[in-house]
């Protein structure tokens, strides 16, 4: 009787021990790190990044809703920055009551029926700077324009500046990235990245906070790398995460979550989602790390360029990959 009930007992552990380890690997899928020589400083520049910033959150202040004339001139800037990279840059222009509002859409490569779309907004909540959220967004979205000026391609890459995705509008179909993806019904979606909050890491213990306490079993408590969040059956983030943690030396992580779990779709990428699109968050996890989030302390001088500069490199050598893959 002992040795039967000793048994069950190992058996109900081992079953413990395997179901754990499969619901680690189903959501944190952890990858090797930095399996070739990290090269971003050979090819994005973190001054550049820096720049940018600094103008989004100071001089095109504030961006918000009411602040059309600064979103206008948030939009002319993005469109100028890329214009020496691509001569297929145009506004998407729509009403919401009596003001306008623009998405900024810039095309890279060929006219192909799938595209691949990577976007970030421009618009700010409240009359605050925005550095992390979203100018950090942004800043990386026109270096990676300018990087994927330097190859060929044989899918064609949109990047997009959306407007109005903060407060009153999100979650509306005033969304910028609602009236996108809206309006794309007549191309396949290979995938959408949205960038949101990608300049903020912190080397201080416990900087890493989580919707659920028992996630900090799985992923890191320190809030030195950057996530993947993708819905739960899903698997388009493994191979975003694959290349920052191959490319770079900076630690990626996914998680494949319902949009249940609070701020996994706070962000563009959710309404790509709605429309059936596979679509993901490439992000530092927002108010889970930032303590400054939505606050006036948001500012370019809290966040690191170094890493920044690391998130572009890692996705425009996967945006390299898929955009050159055989149609």
């Amino acid at each position: 009787m002992l040795k039967k009930i000793g048994k069950s007992a190992l058996f109900f552990i081992l079953m413990l021990v395997i179901s754990a380890l499969i619901i680690v690997i189903a959501v944190s899928r952890p990858t090797l790190v930095n399996s070739v020589e990290d090269q971003t400083e050979l090819f994005v520049d973190k001054d550049i990044l820096q720049k940018h910033v600094i103008y989004l959150s100071e001089t095109a202040y504030p961006r918000n809703y009411i602040n059309t004339d600064n979103l206008n001139i948030v939009a002319d800037y993005i469109k100028n920055e890329l214009s020496p990279y691509s001569e297929d840059i145009s506004f998407q222009p729509y009403k919401v009551g009596e003001r306008t509002y623009k998405n900024v859409i810039v095309k890279f490569g060929p006219d192909t029926d799938e595209i691949i779309i990577i976007g970030a907004h421009y618009d700010t909540h409240s009359d605050l700077p925005g550095a992390d959220d979203n100018a950090s967004g942004v800043a990386g979205l026109i270096e990676l324009g300018r990087l994927l000026s330097t190859i060929e391609l044989k899918r064609q890459v949109l990047l997009i500046g959306y407007t109005l995705e903060e407060p009153p509008f999100f979650n509306t179909e005033h969304m910028g990235s609602y009236v996108h993806a809206a309006s794309i019904k007549n191309k396949t979606v290979k995938l959408m990245v949205s960038l949101e909050m990608i300049g903020y890491f912190s080397d201080e213990p416990n900087s890493q906070k989580f919707p659920i306490d028992l996630m900090g079993l799985i992923y890191p408590t320190v809030g030195n790398y950057i996530a993947v969040v993708d819905t739960l059956l899903a698997n388009n983030a493994a191979g975003l995460k694959s290349s920052i943690n191959k490319y770079t030396d900076l630690p990626a992580y996914s998680i494949n979550a319902p949009s249940t779990i609070v701020g996994v779709d706070f962000s563009d990428h959710k309404n790509y989602w709605a429309f059936g699109y596979p679509a993901v968050m490439l992000t530092n996890t927002s108010f889970y790390r930032n303590t400054k989030y939505h606050t006036t302390q948001d500012t370019h001088d809290r966040l690191n360029y170094d890493l920044m500069a690391k998130v572009v490199y890692g996705l425009f050598k996967y945006v390299e990959k898929i955009g050159r893959e055989s149609l």
